[in-house]
C-alpha cells in the first residue's frame, strides 16, 4: 500500500513550433535579459552557440542555454534548433523544485517571454511533458508491492527466472487521439513504474504525455483533416497540470489495490 503523496523529482516541458529560422545572439541576449527581469534573477548561466552544416551551409543551427542551480536542484531553459529543416524547441527543466505551483508559474513566465521577443506567425505543433517522482511503499517495499499487487504473476513462473528477484520495471504506453472537448485531452502516454533504485522502500514513476498536432490514432494516412488536428494552443503550466493530475490519480488507484485485499 502507498502511503506518501508523490515528491516530484524533475518536471521537463518541451514545445516544438515553427517555422524555423536561426536566432541572432542579439536576440538571444534580449531573450536572456527579458527572463531574467521576467523571473526576477540575475544569476543564470549563459551561452548562445551557433552550427553551419557542411551539406547545407544555409541550415544555420543555433542553441541558447540559460541555468540556475537552487540548493539542490537546478532551473534550465534552451531554444534550439538543429537546421531549418526541423522545428525549433523550446526546453524547460525543474530538477527537485520547491512546489508545483512554483514550476507551473516559471514555465508561463518564460514561455510569454520567447514568444514575445521572437517576434513571428509561430506555428506550435508538438508539446511534451515529462514527470518524474518518488512515493514510499509499506508492507513488502516497492519490489513487493509490484510483484504481489500490480502484476500478481505466479510466484514459480517468477522464481523460474532465478532466485532471488532483484528489480522489476513496469512499462505502460498508449499512443494520443484527436481531442474530443478540450485540446488537452488524450495525449499519448507512456508510464514507467519500478523501485527507487537509492530506496527500496519507494516506487520511482516517469510519465511522459504527448500532444501532437497530429494524433497517432483517428487519423486516415496520407490525409490531413483540419477538423482533426489539435491545436496546441495551452499554456505550459496546463500541460504541467494535465500531466501531474494524472499521475496523482494513478497513485491514488494503486493506493485501493492493497486496502482491497484487506
Amino acid at each position: 500500500m502507498l502511503v506518501e503523496t508523490l515528491a516530484t523529482r524533475s518536471v521537463h516541458f518541451a514545445l516544438l513550433f515553427g517555422p524555423p529560422r536561426s536566432v541572432t545572439r542579439a536576440e538571444a541576449s534580449k531573450l536572456y535579459d527579458r527572463i531574467c527581469d521576467a523571473l526576477r534573477l540575475d544569476d543564470f548561466a549563459f551561452k548562445y552557440t551557433t552550427q553551419t552544416h557542411d551539406q547545407s551551409p544555409q541550415s544555420k543551427g543555433f542553441s541558447i542555454q540559460l541555468e540556475r542551480k537552487e540548493g539542490r536542484g537546478a532551473f534550465g531553459v534552451t531554444i534550439d534548433n538543429e537546421n531549418v529543416q526541423r522545428p525549433i524547441r523550446l526546453l524547460l527543466l525543474y530538477t527537485w523544485p520547491p512546489t508545483l505551483e512554483h514550476v507551473r508559474d516559471q514555465f508561463d513566465l518564460v514561455a510569454e517571454n520567447v514568444f514575445d521577443v521572437l517576434e513571428g506567425d509561430w506555428q506550435k505543433v508538438h508539446a511534451e511533458v515529462r514527470l518524474r517522482a518518488q512515493c514510499g511503499v509499506r508492507d513488502g517495499g516497492a519490489l513487493g508491492f509490484l510483484r504481489q499487487e500490480m502484476v500478481k504473476l505466479p510466484s514459480d513462473w517468477i522464481d523460474s527466472l532465478g532466485k532471488a528477484l532483484r528489480f522489476m520495471s513496469l512499462r505502460f504506453d498508449t499512443a494520443s487521439a484527436p481531442p474530443v472537448e478540450s485540446s488537452l485531452d488524450a495525449p499519448g502516454r507512456q508510464l514507467s513504474v519500478e523501485p527507487l533504485r537509492e530506496d527500496p522502500n519507494s516506487l520511482y514513476f516517469e510519465l511522459v504525455c504527448t500532444w501532437k498536432q497530429i494524433p497517432d490514432v483517428g487519423v486516415s494516412p496520407g490525409t490531413v483533416d483540419i477538423d482533426s488536428l489539435r491545436p496546441i494552443d495551452a499554456k505550459p503550466s496546463e500541460y504541467v497540470s494535465s500531466a501531474h493530475e494524472f499521475l496523482d490519480d494513478r497513485l491514488r488507484r494503486l493506493s485501493s489495490l492493497g486496502r482491497a485485499d484487506s
